[in-house]
């Protein structure tokens, strides 16, 4: 029966209420996953968000590059599906965008970290599963059986759309009050990266790294089969805690570092001038006596 025939000693009632539940229900279906498809990516992702939680400013370009091509490979594979000639040819032009225009690209990612953790605060009681959500339909599978890597896949791309559908709902379901605080917090952070390139390109890099590393961490411990899904879900204070911590340390350590970087390349650049001058009218100077 392959992937579609989970253990049904999985308790399917964690699947039915918010979108908690599902993650929860994962949880317990990732106990049949083939162990690379948790730890490849938990690694990954806790290493890759080290990195851009506390240095991602300095690399900015090189960041936003990667991002525009993940960006538009996503924006392929939701609009056409699996097609690798779009997903690269859209991941080309998201690239470019992020490269030249830098700064509405930075302030535009800003944004939209913002507007959807907003959207998660004032649209919890939207995120009711929808009816027919693909974890739900998942049978029994062999006592001690071990998914192979694709039906991992499989079972993880099930969720994946599970989520996503959930978050459709809760959209069309959000009352046009909430949908204004989602917009009024979007546009200021977009107006905050726009005016402020540093302060926004730090908030947004710590924002990432730290969503990066929470969710690395996430894939690592249920590999360990600790449960962290339902520890987070039932100490939520904490989480939102730690999480606004780690953004906040991650901001003020990477703004400031920029900022030093820059006094340093200004101070740098008058001598540079001068000297440069210098050389010149020597030349000049050289040449005439000749």
């Amino acid at each position: 029966m392959g992937w579609r025939a989970l253990s049904a000693s999985v308790d399917w009632r964690y699947g039915w209420g918010r979108m908690v539940e599902i993650l929860k229900s994962f949880e317990q279906a990732a106990a049949w996953f083939r162990p690379i498809v948790l730890v490849l990516p938990g690694l990954a992702a806790t290493a890759l968000g080290l990195f851009v939680w506390l240095g991602g400013l300095g690399f900015r370009r090189l960041l936003l590059a990667v991002l525009g091509a993940v960006i538009g490979a996503l924006i392929a594979l939701a609009l056409l599906g699996q097609n690798p000639a779009a997903m690269v040819l859209t991941g080309l032009v998201g690239t470019f965008i992020a490269v030249v225009f830098q700064r509405f690209f930075a302030a535009a990612l800003l944004s939209a970290q913002g507007g959807f953790a907003t959207f998660l605060i004032v649209g919890w009681s939207y995120l009711a599963v929808p009816q027919g959500a693909l974890a739900g339909q998942l049978g029994p599978t062999p006592e001690g059986r071990t998914l192979t890597v694709q039906e991992s896949l499989d079972v993880a791309r099930a969720y994946t759309l599970d989520i996503s559908d959930t978050i459709k709902q809760a959209g069309r379901q959000l009352t046009a009050a909430r949908w204004a605080i989602v917009t009024a917090v979007a546009f200021t952070l977009l107006m905050t990266g726009l005016l402020f390139r540093q302060l926004g390109g730090a908030l947004s890099c710590a924002i990432l790294g730290t969503a990066m590393i929470f969710g690395g961490l996430v894939l690592l411990l249920m590999f360990k089969g600790s449960a962290p899904v339902t520890r987070m879900a039932g100490q939520p204070t904490l989480l939102g805690t730690v999480f606004l911590t780690m953004t906040l340390f991650g901001t003020l350590e990477q703004w400031t570092l920029c900022r030093r970087a820059d006094k340093r390349s200004e101070a740098e650049a008058p001598s540079k001038k001068k000297s440069g001058a210098r050389k010149g009218e020597r030349g000049k100077r050289t040449w005439r006596d000749r």
